[in-house]
């Protein structure tokens, strides 16, 4: 495959589609701020936008011309003139922070340009621009043209309105554009926005600010600035997305504050959120403040009606833990048995999972190492046209691998009608287009389907041997909660004569986790064939166990 070669200004031309779709999607919600930059960026040379695009696209806001180099563009000079005429950047003003000038400049530049340093050779650099700052230089005293670039954060809300988050930015064009992600198609208009009032973007950029703070204060690991930003956090939004966020974030932070054994601050916090793990959370510390019955009565709240797999493991442990506590009477719910086998191989230096894939092979069975990519791409192929449905406000932008609710009950709540028939359609059988929607969809970016782990074989393998209302019930439980349980399947999955076997694999030292001890049990339940290998190595291995 002849490798595709990106236009020099290709960047030029992602950064107008960028510009030209938020203003014809959101042209009545911009700010006159945002107008006006759109207005005079597109006042400008093709040059002086690109340089101007260059600028945006690098980390910092000081720059030195004579050290920029962009052959594409021709003389930065004019380009830069152009954009300081616009106020796209400005030149030297007295008021920028000589620390940061001065990090444009390596040592022996300094000491170059200020002699009066010169007491300062040997000194490291941070000592250095200590003296230097007592200098009080002007820009013009380094001797660089230095010019700082205007409107950084009117880029930040145009990725913003464009995406729909703050993950994806101007790298998601170029992958594109080289063809190494490939998108479904399906509608994304005026219509299909989410924001439809300036109040939303203003907020959502507050809380976005707040979520930076905190994620800073940990990078540095200081725990200081927490308590402050809990009595930042604002009350609670009317608008679902938003609250949404917001509810993260306050997680977040009560979590380090009961840490920190701010308790009060930390369950006021943790019951303004409604998600996971917020009602944990609560009854973990009202055991901890003498309060087990009410830690009881929520742990049961949460059993009841779990909000995900995790929510409903930690209730079980939790209202046993309490029950004892309190000598109220507990009765375990049965679960079924898990299957086990000890393998003890000779070590081979190959991943745990191979050596066990080469055991099986010898022993006749045709064995794919897929982790979660066999029953997640099945799901994704089965539900491939509801998933990229045009329901409002589940595309943003032409680069989505699913709908922005894929991983929220909004997912199943806004397509229930679809989900129940195509469930019922699978169960009876009359839904068996695998192989039409592979050929259709294979390469399209989608959540679900790891393609390379899903060759044509296996899945003729797999939907042969798994039946319509097996393969129901697995996506059921899919469906209940698809971030969690899109992982924990086993690590194997064997075929052999009409049979099949998942494998879970797990080396010396290494232990079930509890999203692989749920499908497993869940397995165990529908009577599918599974178990776990544990692998012990020996240089003199005995004769191996039998499958």
């Amino acid at each position: 495959m002849t490798p595709i070669e990106l236009a020099p200004d290709y960047y030029l031309h992602n950064f107008r589609r960028l510009l030209d779709t938020v203003d014809q999607r959101y042209q009545d919600l911009l700010s006159d701020d945002e107008s006006h930059w759109v207005t005079q960026f597109r006042r400008l040379t093709a040059q002086a936008q690109m340089l101007y695009v260059r600028l945006l696209s690098r980390k910092g806001e000081f720059f030195r011309l004579a050290k920029l180099n962009y052959p594409e563009i021709g003389a930065l000079g004019p380009a830069a003139q152009a954009l300081a005429d616009l106020g796209l950047i400005e030149w030297h003003q007295d008021a920028w922070p000589t620390d940061q000038i001065a990090s444009l400049f390596t040592k022996p530049e300094l000491l170059s340009r200020f002699p009066a340093l010169s007491p300062f050779k040997q000194a490291r650099k941070p000592q250095l621009l200590e003296a230097l700052a007592a200098l009080e230089p002007t820009p013009e005293d380094f001797g660089d043209n230095i010019l700082r670039i205007c409107h950084q954060q009117h880029l930040s809300t145009f990725l913003l309105l464009f995406f729909g988050n703050r993950h994806q930015d101007l790298s998601q064009f170029v992958l594109t554009d080289l063809g190494l992600h490939q998108f479904e198609n399906y509608p994304v208009d005026r219509d299909s926005r989410l924001f439809t009032e300036r109040q939303q973007i203003e907020q959502w950029l507050m809380l976005s600010d707040l979520s930076d703070q905190y994620w800073q204060a940990k990078d540095r690991k200081d725990p200081e600035p927490i308590p402050a930003l809990a009595h930042q956090l604002p009350a609670a939004f009317s608008w679902l997305p938003l609250e949404r966020r917001r509810q993260k974030l306050i997680n977040l932070i009560a979590r380090d504050l009961e840490r920190t054994e701010h308790f009060d601050t930390a369950l006021a916090l943790f019951r303004q959120s409604e998600l996971p793990p917020s009602r944990e959370r609560q009854a973990r510390m009202l055991d901890k403040l003498g309060d087990p019955a009410s830690a009881l009565a929520l742990a049961r709240q949460m059993r009841l009606a779990p909000h995900n797999e995790e929510e409903a493991d930690v209730a079980a442990r939790l209202e046993k833990k309490l029950c004892c506590q309190l000598n109220h009477p507990f009765e375990p719910v049965a679960e079924p048995d898990i299957t086990e086998s000890h393998l003890q191989l000779a070590p081979t230096g190959q991943r745990v999972e191979l050596a066990v894939a080469e055991y099986y092979t010898a022993q006749g069975w045709q064995v794919f190492y897929t982790e979660n990519s066999l029953l997640c791409g099945l799901f994704g192929l089965a539900f491939w046209d509801i998933i990229f449905a045009p329901v409002p406000g589940a595309f943003l932008n032409p680069y989505q691998r699913a709908p922005r609710d894929m991983f929220q009950p909004d997912f199943t709540q806004q397509r229930q009608v679809q989900i129940q028939q195509r469930l019922h359609d699978i169960t009876q059988g009359r839904w068996q287009h695998w192989h039409r929607v592979y050929g259709e969809k294979y390469g399209l970016s989608n959540d679900w389907v790891n393609w390379p782990l899903l060759p044509p074989e296996l899945l003729t393998l797999s939907t042969a041997c798994f039946s319509g209302p097996l393969l129901a019930r697995l996506f059921e439980r899919i469906l209940f909660d698809p971030r969690s349980n899109r992982a924990g399947l086993p690590d194997l999955i064997l075929f052999r004569s009409g049979q099949y076997l998942w494998v879970e694999v797990k080396g010396p030292g290494d232990k079930l986790q509890s999203n692989q001890i749920r499908w497993l049990k869940t397995f165990a339940e529908l009577n599918v064939p599974a178990r776990v290998d544990y692998v012990r190595w020996n240089n003199d291995a005995d004769e191996p166990d039998q499958a």
